[in-house]
């Protein structure tokens, strides 16, 4: 056999198994046939079912409807007659609510001499200090860049940094990848 014959052999070979194991693995998935029990019988009535009785009561229900639409009637006082239109009545101002106590305030109904000893408030009053009216100058950051005595520079948010000297900088004329040159080096 040649070579060309071996490949072409395995392949179908291959191809065979794979239909098989699709078609057993469908043929899985697939449900088996249901058999009809012969005890049970769908032309009498099972005796096991008790027998229930359900009365609907008749119900009975009124609805009331305002006559008056006073209260719901947005457009009552309305006026579509003459050359100017209302569409909506005047409207009015609810009353104004209570106004509330200071928290200091008693009540008109509660006194002080209405809560038991025991119940009332024993600690003192929180005391204030005066507010701080002298104003202390902050120390100021020097700006970036600057240095110090020993030579270090200043960067913001580092503080003071010693420096490494300068960038050193090469070209490599012989950088590549996978045969290609990386980048624009050395002119």
């Amino acid at each position: 056999m040649t070579e060309k014959a071996k490949r072409t052999g395995l392949i179908i070979a291959g191809i065979l198994l794979c239909a098989a194991l699709v078609i057993g693995i469908a043929g899985r998935f697939t449900s088996a046939p249901t058999t009809e029990d012969p005890t049970i019988s769908d032309n009498g009535p099972d005796t096991k079912d008790p027998l229930v009785n359900i009365d609907t009561p008749d119900v009975k229900v009124e609805i009331k409807t305002d006559t008056s639409s006073d209260k719901n009637d947005p457009g009552k006082a309305a006026d579509s007659s003459g050359t100017e239109q209302a569409i909506q009545g005047t409207p009015t101002k609810p009353d104004a609510p209570e106004k509330p106590k200071a928290p200091g305030q008693v009540a008109d109904d509660h006194k002080a001499e209405d809560v038991p000893e025991a119940d009332r408030n024993k600690e003192t009053p929180p005391t204030y200090k005066p507010e701080q009216t002298e104003v202390k100058p902050q120390p100021t950051e020097p700006a970036g860049g600057s240095t110090n005595d020993a030579g270090q520079v200043y960067v913001p948010g580092f503080g003071y940094v010693t420096p490494s000297g300068p960038n050193d900088g090469g070209t490599l004329d012989d950088m590549y990848e996978n045969g290609n040159k990386i980048g624009i080096m050395g002119g």
